[in-house]
């Protein structure tokens, strides 16, 4: 299912006024010296986009642009989440629109002025991470993540039982006095099977990954339902004091490579399966996405394309081989192909799958993108 905030900016109206995409690293590790470094690319990228209105005079919309410029630089002095390695704003205050998303993966630095927002890093990372219930536990403690698609956690549950020391003396007592140890280890392990089952029962969460010492990890997956240990994808021992960013660093990583096996099952899907269910190439992608029978595109996350858009009816072709466009016969002009299909694609509900490295190398061989057709 869609990201709600990704499906409201794709069925966004076009505007002739100034809207604005701003993808930053944020950098939580080094965040004073990541804040200068953006500071000096978003001042230049306004200066940039100022003069370009300067110089058409357009006084209307260089007053919308500085705006948004003074509500931006105000959210990034006052409201930017700390534990955020990336940003991404999208503003138009002719629209009155203002959204951001904070993200634990970094956004490469990008600042684009254009009639609709710039979705494809968004897009890739709601693909690139899946929703992950994480649960670090050992025998007394338990702290439980929820790591949302591609971006910001988080719901942070803390859970403890008081588990007291070993009896000093030896004998009978010593032995009872164990089994209390091991019963209300016990407890705590089943308190915390029932809550990680309800959660993963009661929402969307892709994916399972427990973090912990091999022993007390394998006592918690016993008391789990066989359903919900099919979706553990990982099992990694850190220490229940490690630094926070030092945790989701690994949560990425363990997300990233279930990603990367998702991502060639996709590609090598649509190359073999019949051309009735699937389709290759740029224009008869585009065409299958515009009549809402693309099922699932999936597109290399680097891509870029310049193409085609007419002013008019907004058909978006591959290549211009007329003056005028053969729908309406209205004026084109140039844009990016990518951007076009992230939100046409979203805009009648299809899936996208952004990939990278062997899955992408495959698919190069076929214009870089394909679809699965829905009917």
């Amino acid at each position: 299912m869609q990201n709600k905030k990704l499906s409201y900016l794709s069925k966004l109206p076009e505007t002739g006024f100034p809207f604005i995409t701003l993808y930053l690293h944020v950098n939580a590790h080094e965040y004073l010296e990541q804040k200068e470094k953006d500071r000096i690319f978003i001042k230049n990228s306004f200066q940039e986009a100022e003069k370009k209105l300067h110089n058409k005079n357009d006084r209307e919309k260089l007053i919308s642009l500085r705006k948004d410029a003074e509500k931006i630089m105000y959210f990034l002095e006052n409201k930017l989440i700390s534990k955020a390695h990336g940003a991404a704003i999208f503003a138009c205050d002719k629209l009155g629109v203002f959204e951001v998303f904070h993200s634990i993966m970094p956004f490469e630095n990008s600042f684009a002025v254009n009639s609709i927002p710039h979705l494809k890093q968004l897009a890739y990372h709601f693909d690139e991470c899946e929703n992950a219930l994480v649960v670090m536990t050992d025998k007394q403690n338990t702290r439980i993540f929820n790591v949302r698609l591609g971006g910001f956690i988080f719901d942070e549950i803390d859970m403890k039982h008081e588990i007291h020391g070993f009896h000093k003396k030896g004998g009978w007592a010593q032995m009872r006095y164990q089994r209390h140890i091991e019963n209300q280890a016990h407890t705590h392990f089943k308190e915390v099977a029932r809550i990680t089952s309800e959660m993963l029962d009661n929402n969307s969460y892709d994916n399972l990954i427990i973090i912990g010492q091999h022993y007390e990890v394998k006592n918690l997956q016993t008391l789990l339902p066989k359903r919900i240990n099919l979706k553990t994808i990982d099992i990694n021992s850190l220490d229940m004091r490690e630094n926070i960013n030092h945790i989701l660093e690994k949560i990425i990583s363990d997300l990233h490579e279930n990603e990367i096996h998702k991502e060639i099952k996709a590609v090598e899907n649509i190359i073999e399966t019949s051309p009735i269910n699937s389709t290759l190439g740029m224009q008869d992608t585009i065409r299958l996405i515009e009549e809402g029978r693309a099922d699932t595109i999936v597109i290399p996350g680097y891509k870029t394309y310049q193409g085609w858009k007419c002013n008019g009816c907004l058909y978006v072709a591959k290549d211009q081989y007329q003056p005028g466009c053969p729908e309406c016969n209205g004026n084109y002009r140039e844009t990016d192909l990518v951007e076009e299909i992230i939100r046409l694609t979203v805009q009648n509900n299809g899936k996208i799958e952004m990939v990278k490295d062997t899955a992408a190398e495959k698919l190069e061989k076929f214009e870089g993108i394909g679809a699965l057709i829905r009917y």
